[in-house]
């Protein structure tokens, strides 16, 4: 056992990562023989990209809330005209 401080989100993204692994073991327990490492593998897969989205669910939300914070960018500007650089003369072609 250990303490740790964590958001909630946080809390929930470790809560979702321990029930899988609960998941895992009573399946690696129960699955018929010859058949464990493919029926954890498809547990672990699709627990994984559930953990995955709800990690970068989590990583751009806490983007958009720091922009939010910062309030909006400048507006652009138009770039001045462009300007020759050489003066192209009649016969100097």
């Amino acid at each position: 056992m250990f303490t740790v401080e964590v958001t909630e989100s946080q809390a929930a993204l470790l809560r979702r990562v321990l029930a899988l692994s609960e998941e895992l073991d009573e399946l690696a327990l129960s699955a018929p023989d010859g058949t464990v490492f493919d029926a954890c593998e498809a547990v672990v897969i699709s627990g994984g990209h559930e953990v995955q989205q709800r990690l970068l669910t989590d990583a751009v939300a806490r983007r958009i809330e720091s922009a939010e914070k910062r309030g909006r960018r400048c507006d652009s500007v138009a770039a001045v005209e462009p300007r020759r650089i050489v003066d192209r003369k009649p016969g100097n072609w």
